[in-house]
C-alpha cells in the first residue's frame, strides 16, 4: 500500500470501489496546477450492495465499459480497498526496538482478525504515545487486509484491462484529498474530523494536519436510514430510498422533511454516539489536540440536513467537504453529469484523493 506520486501531466485514475456506486476520477498536473480531466460514476445494482466480493465482478464490467469511452488517459489506476476488506485499529504496544515492531503487531492481531495473521497484509506506523498502568506505550495506526481480498481486487482490475500502480484505503484517500487545502489555510497542525457518510457504513477519520491518526468503520449508513423509513411507513425500501433522495434534492425544509427526520432521529443519534466514542478515544491519547473542525464527505453527505443533525449532536463547527476545491475544471474535460461546479461534491473525496496519490506510509 505504499506508492509514489506520478509527476506526469496525467496522474493515475482514482478508482473508488463503493458499495452503491463506483467512481473514477483523473487529475491533470500542468505547470503545478491541478485540473480535473475526467470523472465518471456508475450505479451498482442493489443486489450487489451487501456482497463486496460478488460486487467486484459487476464492477469490472462497468469499468471496462467506461474505459472504452476514451475519456480517461492511460490505464494506470490507484484503487481503494472496499471498507469491508479492511480492519483498521489503533494498537498500543510497549516501547520496543523498531526491528521487533512487526512481530509485536502480529501478536496483538492474532485471533482478532477474520483470517490468520499469516494470510494478512499488515501496514502500520507510529501516531502517538500513551501511558498504561504507568508504562509508556506507543500507539500505532494499523491496517490489515487478507491477501485473498487484495488479490480479488487486483484480478478485477486485470479483467477491466487496468494497470494497478497503487492500492490504498479510503481513509488515506480522504485525508490526501484535502491536504492541499490545509496548506492553503495554514492548517498543517489542525486536528480535523472527517465523517464519511456512505451507503452501507460510516467512516470516522481523524487527521493531524496531513497525517492520518485514527479511523474506524461504523456499520450504519444510508441503507440503515432507508430501512428505518421503510419500516416506519411500511413501504418497500426502494420507495423509502426515493423519498429520502427527493427530499435531499428539493432541499426545501418542508413539514414532510421534518416528519422524515423525526423518524430518522434514532439512527442519527446512534451514528453521533458512535462518533463521540471515537472522539473520546482520540482525546485519551492526544490530550492536547482538540478537534477544530468537521468535514462531511461521502454520498450521504449530499444531504446537508443530515450533516447538520449529526454536527449539532457533536457540538462542533462543520461543513460539507468539496473535494474539487482548488482544482480547475479542464476545458476539454469530461465529467459525470452529477458533478456541479457551483456546489460541493462530497461523494468524490475518495476518487479525487486516490488520483492525487493517497498513500499509506510504510511502517517505521
Amino acid at each position: 500500500m505504499w506508492i509514489k506520486k506520478n509527476r506526469g501531466k496525467y496522474l493515475p485514475i482514482g478508482l473508488d470501489l463503493g458499495s452503491s456506486s463506483l467512481k473514477m476520477a483523473q487529475i491533470g498536473n500542468s505547470d503545478n496546477k491541478l485540473e480535473l480531466m475526467a470523472a465518471k460514476s456508475v450505479e451498482i445494482p442493489a443486489e450487489y450492495h451487501d456482497d463486496p466480493t460478488r460486487r467486484l465482478g459487476i464492477q469490472a464490467k462497468k469499468i471496462h465499459h467506461i474505459m472504452k469511452s476514451g475519456v480517461f488517459k492511460g490505464r494506470k489506476v490507484i484503487l481503494s480497498l472496499p471498507a469491508a476488506f479492511t480492519s483498521i485499529r489503533q494498537v498500543k504496544i510497549p516501547m520496543v526496538m523498531s526491528d521487533n515492531v512487526d512481530e509485536v503487531i502480529q501478536t496483538e492481531l492474532n485471533g482478532q482478525l477474520p483470517y490468520s495473521v499469516e494470510d494478512a497484509i499488515i501496514r502500520h506506523y507510529l501516531v502517538g504515545k500513551a501511558y498504561d498502568n504507568g508504562e509508556e506505550m506507543q500507539v500505532r495506526f494499523v491496517v490489515a487486509t487478507s491477501r485473498s481480498d487484495v488479490d480479488a481486487c487486483l484480478n478485477m482490475a486485470n479483467h477491466a484491462k487496468l494497470e494497478v500502480v497503487g492500492v490504498d484505503i479510503e481513509a488515506c484517500a480522504i485525508v490526501e484529498c484535502f491536504a492541499r487545502l490545509f496548506n492553503q489555510d495554514n492548517g498543517e497542525s489542525r486536528t480535523t474530523l472527517f465523517i464519511d457518510l456512505g451507503w452501507t457504513g460510516t467512516q470516522v477519520v481523524l487527521a493531524h494536519g496531513q497525517k492520518l491518526v485514527f479511523a474506524r468503520n461504523l456499520p450504519v449508513g444510508g441503507l440503515n436510514l432507508d430501512r428505518t423509513v421503510a419500516d416506519a411507513l411500511k413501504i418497500p425500501i426502494e420507495q423509502a430510498c426515493r423519498i429520502r433522495r427527493k427530499m435531499r434534492d428539493d432541499n426545501n425544509n418542508s413539514e414532510a422533511e421534518d416528519d422524515l427526520f423525526r423518524l430518522l432521529d434514532v439512527r442519527i443519534v446512534e451514528i453521533a454516539e458512535e462518533i463521540i466514542k471515537c472522539l473520546r478515544y482520540h482525546e485519551s491519547v492526544f490530550t492536547d489536540r482538540a478537534i477544530e473542525r468537521v468535514i462531511f464527505v461521502g454520498g450521504q453527505a449530499c444531504n446537508s440536513r443530515l450533516c447538520e443533525s449529526i454536527a449539532k449532536r457533536l457540538n462542533l463547527p462543520a461543513q460539507v467537504g468539496d473535494p474539487m476545491g482548488g482544482i480547475k475544471w479542464a476545458q476539454q474535460g469530461q465529467c459525470d453529469p452529477e458533478l456541479d461546479q457551483q456546489k460541493p461534491n462530497p461523494a468524490w473525496a475518495v476518487a479525487i484523493g486516490l488520483s492525487l496519490g493517497a498513500s499509506l506510509k510504510p511502517s517505521k
